[in-house]
């Protein structure tokens, strides 16, 4: 008995240590930003931003994204990020990465337990429980999963993984669960994350024929093994109608716009053998990792490269064969099974828009993990077997030799965090290993563009046209530089190229209305608002600058009818909450009420004519009487193109002061603009 306390203390004292290697590893990726879909998944989506909305995202697919094309029906993901917003209060992405460490830490756990149990069913070692953890922590830490954990949008793949992880445990160490089918629940959960989670199903098969039936592939050939094989599919047959009925749900729940941007299926299939040659040479050597590759499709099926992969291929499938035969291998072939299952929805006759993502080898890897580590304690085992008197040093150097490895991938992991410190970090790597991605241009662009280097974000959008000469983002981007560089004759050629291309492009009619208000043509820019908003309910930009134009111009029927849509999904939006009460939004208040006229003289001088109408409005709330205010508010009324509104404004500064000279003048010129109209 004091034997096994003592296994125990040590036993927990590693897996503390464990832990806190895990959290040494990424301890310098909470503060990183977000990336890729965080923007309309969660910084532009209002629909996190209030927990009542939870029950939307299950009947509502489109409350996923503030773009059609990617919202895909996730309600469980939404739910997590909305939980964090309401946990931080803000969109800082510090809590939504302490989120993402604990669903590791979680998974980590589970796979401990998982592989412990796996290989005591193939052999039971002393050891077990430690090779269980180092396959764990190996998982955790390896390098070529850290785009999983800095790409919050990833956590799909987190998630529907520890639903696949959760269900094996229940079906391991609850049997009693199994006449219920109670152990399906981690499952369903996992699939309202991501759909993937439906691979429990084969998953489960696979187990059942290898650990529970006990039969190699051989026997699955012979006619003697199919009472076995039978009593496997009858034990997993409930796993995959329910799978399949949920696959059919998910898929049903989607709106209609989802687009998943695949090219041609076989030439997609074939491209995929190479994939994975790919994927598992960064198993073995993670050099070279990209948060966006530049790969194209493989033209030609006799490619060298699909030739590499296919002899991959062959070489897994050989492994299975011959590890399948004895026992003691199985978890090497069972492991190599769960790779090449798990890989199958995204990299085979399903084309996606990427041809090859870092993220989507999350889950496959559990099972190269288990394959790897524990076919090399094998190795291991039987030669300590045979080398008794070398077996003091011999243990200590391979032990030495694994710490080598897990710390080579802590410190690797470590470093990679750097890289997704921030867009510009991100992009510039990736612009470095993939410099024939347009979409890396475009978006290291952004970073510069950001900064106001104009002239070099223009010449990184180039750039990227170069590789993607018709791609609507890019050319709303150009419109946004070339008009800061002066050239707004060409700036709207690109805005309505962008919408040329993608009629439904969101952001290009949000983008181009923001550049109509700039160039004085407003009333041009609300249709696009009402469109970009009609196809994406929860895109709080366009929502406000449409309120603020309804505001200025003093349609108010409009106003209360978009502020009450939007406090509908966001009770506490600041812009709805204040047009509500009838006051300015936050960031145009002043502290004394009288000096409204002043401020909206400011923001007249500074060019700023929007803020300036909406200033002047709320100044005439104090001072109905004022001419002056009239005649400015006017002013800001014609400036943003407003002409028949801006019209009555000099009208009614004239009622109120006749003969004011700059009214009059005022009121000629708006007068000459309006028959000057097309």
């Amino acid at each position: 008995m004091k034997r096994i306390f003592q296994e125990i203390r040590i036993f927990v004292v590693v897996c503390t240590f464990s832990f806190f290697l895990l959290f040494a590893t990424y301890s310098n990726h909470f503060y990183n930003s977000f990336h890729f879909d965080d923007s309309h998944v969660i910084e532009n989506n209002l629909y996190i931003r209030d927990l009542r909305n939870i029950p939307l995202f299950f009947v509502d697919g489109r409350t996923f994204s503030s773009l059609p094309r990617n919202a895909t029906y996730r309600p469980l993901l939404s739910v997590t990020f909305a939980l964090d917003y309401w946990l931080s209060g803000t969109l800082e992405p510090r809590q939504f990465h302490v989120t993402q460490f604990i669903l590791l830490a979680l998974l980590g756990i589970g796979l401990v337990c998982l592989f412990w149990r796996l290989i005591d069913l193939a052999v039971v070692h002393w050891w077990n429980r430690y090779v269980a953890l180092y396959t764990a922590v190996l998982f955790c830490v390896h390098t070529a999963n850290t785009e999983t954990i800095n790409y919050i949008s990833s956590r799909s793949d987190l998630l529907s993984t520890l639903g696949v992880i959760g269900a094996f445990l229940l079906y391991l160490f609850l049997p009693h669960w199994r006449r219920f089918h109670l152990y399906l629940l981690p499952m369903v959960l996992g699939v309202l994350v991501k759909t993937p989670a439906v691979i429990f199903a084969p998953l489960l098969l696979a187990f059942g024929l290898l650990f529970e039936q006990h039969l190699s592939c051989a026997d699955l050939c012979s006619t003697q093994a199919w009472p076995k094989v039978r009593a496997a599919v009858r034990h997993a047959l409930p796993a995959g109608v329910v799978a399949l009925l949920l696959f059919w749900f998910v898929e049903a729940m989607n709106p209609p716009s989802v687009n998943y941007g695949g090219g041609a299926r076989l030439q997609y299939l074939w491209t995929q053998s190479f994939v994975w040659l790919h994927y598992v040479r960064l198993f073995f050597l993670p050099l070279g990792l990209t948060a966006d590759t530049d790969w194209t499709l493989v033209p030609h099926w006799y490619d060298t490269r699909v030739l590499a992969g296919l002899l991959l291929l062959t070489l897994l499938a050989r492994c299975v064969w011959v590890c399948a035969r004895t026992p003691a291998m199985r978890p090497v072939a069972y492991g190599i099974v769960w790779f090449g299952l798990t890989l199958l929805p995204a990299s085979s006759l399903f084309p996606l828009a990427e041809v090859a993502n870092e993220h989507r080898i999350f889950l496959p890897y559990i099972g190269l993990s288990l394959a790897v580590v524990w076919w090399l304690a094998l190795r291991l085992q039987q030669w300590l077997a045979t080398q008794s008197r070398r077996r003091p040093v011999a243990l200590p150097m391979a032990c030495a030799v694994a710490l080598l490895v897990l710390g080579g991938h802590a410190v690797g992991t470590y470093q990679r965090h750097t890289v997704w410190r921030s867009e510009e970090t991100l992009w510039r790597d990736v612009v470095e290993k993939s410099p024939a991605n347009g979409r890396a241009w475009m978006n290291y662009g952004l970073t510069q563009m950001a900064q106001g280097k104009y002239a070099e974000a223009k010449r990184l959008f180039e750039q990227a046209a170069v590789y993607t000469p018709n791609y609507p983002y890019l050319e709303t981007n150009l419109g946004i530089v070339t008009d800061q560089l002066g050239e707004s004759v060409r700036a709207e050629q690109h805005f309505l190229r962008a919408l040329q291309l993608q009629p439904d492009f969101v952001e290009g009619h949000h983008f181009y209305a923001r550049w109509l208000v700039d160039q004085g043509r407003a009333p041009e820019a609300i249709p696009h608002l009402q469109h970009a908003i009609a196809l994406s309910p929860g895109l709080p930009a366009s929502r406000t600058l449409l309120m603020h134009l309804y505001f200025a111009q003093g349609a108010d029927a409009a106003l209360s009818t978009l502020v009450r849509e939007t406090q509908a999904i966001l009770p506490t939006d600041p812009i709805a909450l204040a047009y509500a009460k009838g006051m300015l939004p936050p960031h145009l208040r002043v502290p004394d009420p009288q000096t409204y006229y002043q401020h909206g003289v400011m923001l007249t001088q500074r060019g700023q004519h929007l803020d300036a109408a909406l200033v002047y409005r709320r100044a005439l709330q104090f001072t109905p009487e004022s001419a002056d205010i009239y005649n400015n508010r006017g002013w800001s009324l014609a400036r943003l193109g407003f002409y028949q509104a801006s019209i009555a404004m000099f009208e009614q500064a004239l009622r109120l002061r006749p003969g004011f000279a700059l009214a009059e003048h005022n009121l000629a010129w708006v007068k000459t603009q309006q028959t000057s109209e097309p």
